[in-house]
């Protein structure tokens, strides 16, 4: 009988101890397109609680589940767990605790890059809270349900109490007038059209207060529009550039600019672009020029150059002869009959306004003659010569007589270029070697050209 009187009475004393306890209240507010921006194949638990409750943490599965990281917002603790992720992982277990209050499990099955987030709150801290704790309490509650109005006259209330925690109570007033404050800012620059600017002050609400879901879907819908003025901007901006009205481009992509829109690269490169041409088409960098040999062999050439007033530039010249070239196109050319063919392309820089140089080492020349030439002679000047004459006549029927062959030379050359205005003058001079020996005299040592062309 004495044995089952201390049973009875050990058992009501546990009774008491565990009624004593507090229970947590959890809740899921886990967002779908939550993301953790770590590893590949980890996950992690966010778990929010006011900092008056400190918080620890095991696993079922791990050898620890110690907060990778902690913070503080507004009146909250913020615990930031990692675990890693896969299918060994299923079933994991996760228990909160704090000293107090009864212990709580919850099923963990995360999935890689996911972010589980839970609030836990003591649903009994009205209960013998006390003035301050009370006001204190019911100003957090409307917070977190955004009625910043309510939340401020709670904590304004809670000012009054005698038992009241000065700082405390200052920083939930503070953060409650910088919502307000921030929230202003956003709803103004929305209506503004401002979504940028809106999103931004969107955001910083809820930084301090996660729980505001205005401002979430407003910051969401300030993003899209955001995106979608800047398209439409770079779009107007291409379809000008596309129809070479440059000011106008230049005018929709400076405000890409300014908007600091996700096109932003692109719009400067465009913008650099056009500056560039539009300074080239003042300058008059562009020539073109009729090239003329001073010889006689090559009466058609053409010079196109870009002449820079501070960088280097380029240029590309070709000319050629017309002598007997109808009967090169139809297939008539006959033993005594040639063609020159000159190309070169190289560097062109200034001097001193309005001249110019151009200059390289990139030059050839092609020059064609009919007939194979007896031993020891080559093709000269003047050819054909008497034995070259009395070969044709003796072999008119030879078809080597009219086989094409070519000579060909290595040509550097080295030019001016009198720039002024539409108006350019060219002066230019072409060194040949010709590459196989014997052939300097059919080839010739040296050319003059002169040319005259526009500048635009």
């Amino acid at each position: 009988m004495k044995k089952l009187f201390i049973l009875m009475a050990f058992l009501a004393l546990a009774a008491q101890v565990m009624t004593a306890q507090n229970v947590f209240e959890l809740t899921d507010i886990s967002q779908p397109n939550d993301i953790y921006s770590g590893e590949e194949n980890e996950g992690a638990v966010l778990i929010r609680c006011n900092h008056s409750i400190p918080l620890s943490f095991s696993s079922s599965m791990d050898k620890s589940a110690t907060p990778f990281m902690t913070d503080i917002q507004g009146t909250d603790s913020l615990y930031y767990i990692v675990f890693p992720t896969g299918k060994r992982y299923r079933g994991r277990q996760l228990t909160i605790s704090a000293r107090g209050y009864r212990s709580v499990t919850i099923d963990i099955n995360l999935e890689p890059k996911q972010l589980l987030s839970y609030q836990i709150i003591d649903p009994n801290s009205m209960v013998d809270a006390g003035c301050y704790r009370g006001h204190r309490n019911k100003g957090i509650s409307e917070m977190k349900n955004c009625n910043y109005a309510e939340a401020k006259n709670q904590f304004e209330l809670a000012s009054e109490c005698s038992d009241v925690n000065k700082e405390e109570n200052e920083r939930n007033i503070a953060l409650v007038d910088t919502i307000l404050r921030y929230r202003a800012l956003a709803n103004n620059a929305y209506e503004l059209l401002d979504y940028r600017k809106a999103s931004a002050y969107y955001g910083k609400v809820i930084e301090l207060n996660s729980f505001d879901w205005f401002s979430s879907d407003r910051k969401t819908e300030c993003i899209t529009k955001f995106t979608d003025d800047c398209n439409v901007l770079y779009e107007q901006a291409e379809h000008y550039l596309g129809e070479k009205d440059y000011d106008k481009a230049k005018e929709l992509y400076q405000r890409v600019i300014n908007k600091e829109c996700n096109n932003y690269t692109s719009a400067v490169a465009r913008l650099t672009e056009i500056e560039k041409y539009q300074t080239a088409r003042k300058n008059h960098n562009t020539v073109i020029a009729y090239n003329f040999d001073l010889s006689g062999d090559c009466p058609v050439g053409l010079h196109i150059g870009g002449y820079r007033q501070k960088k280097t530039g380029g240029f590309f010249q070709f000319s050629f002869s017309t002598k007997n070239i109808g009967d090169c196109i139809r297939g008539d050319a006959e033993y005594g009959d040639y063609q020159e063919v000159n190309v070169a392309f190289g560097f062109t820089h200034k001097i001193a306004s309005p001249v110019w140089f151009y200059i390289t080492p990139f030059g050839g020349t092609v020059k064609t003659y009919y007939g194979n030439f007896a031993k020891d002679t080559y093709p000269g000047k003047d050819y054909p010569n008497d034995k070259e004459k009395a070969a044709l006549e003796n072999d008119k029927d030879d078809d080597t007589l009219t086989k094409i062959n070519f000579a060909c030379a290595w040509s550097p050359t080295v030019g001016l270029m009198v720039k002024y205005s539409y108006f350019a003058f060219q002066l230019g001079y072409q060194y040949r070697f010709p590459i196989k020996k014997g052939y300097e005299d059919f080839m010739g040592t040296s050319r003059f050209t002169i040319g005259v062309g526009v500048a635009f």
